[in-house]
């Protein structure tokens, strides 16, 4: 029978005190979050089958109750996850990060890797089976709990489905299940999309898209509503070229579509315990998709955020306070 509980955070007064204040957020960064991240970690390589180079890291718990596999979204690198992680640092679990092709510090497809292009969504499942394989299963696990964030869920919910051994629970927020286009309606985007492809022109940007900018925090494209963590994140962009993703190209945009479609397809197929943590304001995933899938997963607990955008985890205190609460009760439900 499938078992699906839908709860509204409306508070959580149960989770320990942040890592960081946003009042004081980037001096609190500099002397407890980024020394923990930066001793802590180990980082590697793996070639992917297409001869990329995939980059990772983990930060491995001696006395491990479970470990935690992190599939970033789109354009995230892994330190964007820094954060989180700090925050989750006393539930005795390792974490293993896989920056995904074209992002991060990873390799891409086309040179300069200066924007968004994948040729086919599926080399992301031989990029995690490779990841898992080679990285997470060096040492042994009691549990494995994959996590995926936006575009990184809807990979999560892919290959759990097509791999249904690979983890004994899965989280998901703001999972990709399908992607918003507007105003276009997504046929014409894709039928956009298949007419560059068609004439030779897979790599250029799709309209609307462009190189990589900064952007003010005011009106930011992302509604990022905490400062702090924003400047933040666009400071880390700033340090490393290899951070500054342009827009979507109509190849890279085609197989978004393509990886959400799957996705949606392979909810039915998850058969472990879930959380998918959704937003209420969010303009990037379409939330009547995730709806969708919720309905035909079999145990999935469905937890909204009602004043939070996309990028939940970089939103304010009060606000990423009840997406952490809801991971942080689920991380340790399926660590006992």
């Amino acid at each position: 029978m499938m078992k699906n509980v839908i709860a509204l955070v409306i508070a959580c007064s149960a989770i320990p005190a942040f890592a960081i204040d946003e009042a004081d957020f980037e001096a609190a960064w500099q002397q407890k979050v980024r020394p923990w991240f930066t001793d802590s970690r180990k980082v590697g390589e793996l070639r992917a089958a297409d001869g990329l180079v995939l980059r990772w890291f983990a930060i491995e718990s001696a006395n491990e109750r479970a470990s935690l596999v992190v599939l970033p979204g789109w354009t995230e690198k892994g330190e964007s996850f820094a954060e989180e992680l700090y925050d989750l640092r006393d539930l005795g679990m390792s974490f293993y990060v896989l920056e995904q092709r074209c992002q991060g510090l990873s390799g891409g497809e086309i040179e300069p890797r200066d924007r968004y292009y994948v040729k086919d969504w599926r080399s992301y499942l031989s990029d995690i089976q490779l990841f898992v394989e080679k990285a997470v299963q060096s040492r042994p696990h009691r549990r494995i709990i994959l996590y995926g964030n936006s575009m990184g869920g809807a990979m999560a919910a892919v290959f759990l489905a097509r791999n249904p051994g690979a983890a004994q629970a899965l989280v998901m927020t703001v999972p990709m299940f399908g992607v918003r286009t507007d105003p276009l309606p997504e046929f014409a985007v894709t039928a956009t999309a298949r007419l560059f492809i068609l004439f030779g022109r897979g790599a250029a940007y799709l309209p609307g898209y462009g190189p990589y900018k900064s952007e003010p925090w005011e009106g930011n494209s992302w509604s990022i509503t905490s400062r702090a963590r924003y400047e933040h994140l666009a400071r880390l962009d700033e340090s490393r070229t290899e951070y500054q993703l342009g827009g979507v190209t109509a190849r890279g945009g085609l197989e978004l579509v393509r990886l959400s479609r799957a996705a949606q397809a392979a909810a039915a197929k998850i058969a472990v315990p879930a959380l998918l943590v959704q937003t209420g304001m969010d303009t990037m995933v379409r939330n009547e998709a995730q709806d969708r899938a919720v309905r035909v997963m079999r145990d999935c607990r469905k937890v909204v955020v009602p004043q939070a955008h996309h990028v939940v985890m970089h939103e304010t205190d009060a606000v990423r306070a009840q997406a952490l609460g809801a991971i942080r009760s689920f991380l340790e439900e399926q660590a006992r």
